[in-house]
């Protein structure tokens, strides 16, 4: 496939020829009315037109290193509008002398000799429609100039936006590995080798998986479910029955888009203050709803069943609450949110509200999450 041109130089050739020929077309019209020969009317118009076309376009690369110089408006001006007589000077004259070539190649007229008014006589009229030429070349110039300058400012942000969003993402990896090597360390010095051993080998699942999902913004609900499970599974490793797990997600649901590493925080943040201070454990539950039929809202909800606050203290967002939260914001803006509030009987509820995205990549169909007997995902 040809490379395309660039739209600069689209635009100047459409502008440039497309205007000649619309002025060369016009003067005839206005003259074919009274004119006795309008072929021979034409031809003239025409010539009028391609000199006009071709000494203009001279002007082009002067105009080039004029814009390049950053001169100021007047001194512009004055170059332009000496450029712009010169150049009237000649196409006058060659206009006429062009002229006077076809009525003698193709009338037979006779061909004078070359006379000074042919140069001078019609310049300053000439003049006017190079000054015009002039005037929307630059004009025409700074507009694709401010165009670019304005895809370039967006491109930028666009970037600059990405690398928030990923530079987002990447501080959850070391805060989870921390927290996952901390958990093992743990279980080595209690001499606990099975489940260190299964630990291990689901956390190199885990992080396996983390990094097959490459530089992306959006996952399916469907894969940061199994994500969310499959971090649970390690942390079941550590606390075994003290951990109790469920998922309740509408199969609807699953296909919406959303931030990867969206529930993980939430669960580790329910795991961390809803299930370690507590002997006998806890439970974290997992909500997902689509909410409406047209675009519609998708709910996200993550519950632990722990102590929650002590009297007199505040919720306040730690660092993966924190990180979920500026992503949200990155994202969505004031169309999604994230809030924090007790439960009924105690515990912590986290709960999402962002916009049902979908696209034709999630037409896959995925069977609705379950709970089984043991609490686990299915």
């Amino acid at each position: 496939m040809p490379p395309v041109p660039p739209p600069s130089r689209i635009s100047f050739w459409a502008l440039h020829l497309g205007g000649w020929a619309a002025l060369g077309l016009a003067m005839w019209l206005g003259v074919v009315g009274e004119a006795g020969r309008p072929v021979v009317a034409l031809a003239h118009k025409l010539i009028f037109a391609t000199v006009g076309a071709g000494l203009t376009l001279g002007l082009r690369p002067l105009y080039r290193r004029l814009r390049q110089r950053r001169l100021s408006v007047v001194a512009l001006v004055a170059v332009c509008a000496a450029c712009s007589y010169a150049v009237s000077v000649a196409w006058a004259g060659a206009t006429t002398a062009a002229t006077q070539a076809f009525d003698a190649a193709v009338l037979g007229e006779p061909f004078g000799p070359v006379q000074t008014w042919w140069f001078f006589g019609g310049a300053l009229f000439f003049s006017f429609i190079v000054v015009a030429w002039s005037a929307l070349y630059f004009g025409v110039s700074y507009d694709l100039e401010v165009r670019a300058e304005r895809e370039r400012a967006l491109e930028a942000e666009g970037l600059l936006h990405q690398a928030r969003l990923w530079a987002l993402r990447y501080q959850l990896n070391p805060h989870l590995l921390f927290n996952a090597l901390n958990a093992l360390s743990t279980l080595i010095v209690e001499h606990e080798n099975d489940r260190a051993e299964r630990m291990v080998a689901r956390l190199a699942d885990f992080l396996r998986l983390t990094l097959s999902r490459g530089e992306v913004t959006e996952v399916r609900l469907a894969d940061e479910v199994d994500f969310a499970r499959r971090y649970l599974d390690i942390e079941r490793v550590r606390f075994g029955d003290r951990l109790r797990v469920a998922f309740d997600v509408d199969a609807d649901a699953l296909g919406a888009h959303v931030p990867p590493l969206l529930l993980q925080p939430l669960v580790e943040n329910a795991v961390r203050h809803g299930v370690l201070p507590r002997e006998e454990g806890g439970a974290v539950r997992v909500e997902g709803r689509r909410v409406g039929t047209e675009s519609g809202r998708l709910l996200l909800r993550v519950e632990d069943d722990g102590r929650g606050l002590a009297e007199g203290t505040t919720m306040s967002d730690g660092v993966g609450l924190a990180n979920v939260r500026a992503r949200l914001a990155a994202m969505y803006g004031a169309d999604a949110s994230l809030t924090l509030h007790r439960a009924d009987g105690g515990g912590f509820v986290v709960q999402i509200d962002l916009p049902y995205r979908s696209g034709p990549d999630l037409a896959a169909v995925h069977s609705p999450v379950v709970t089984s007997s043991d609490g686990v995902a299915s």
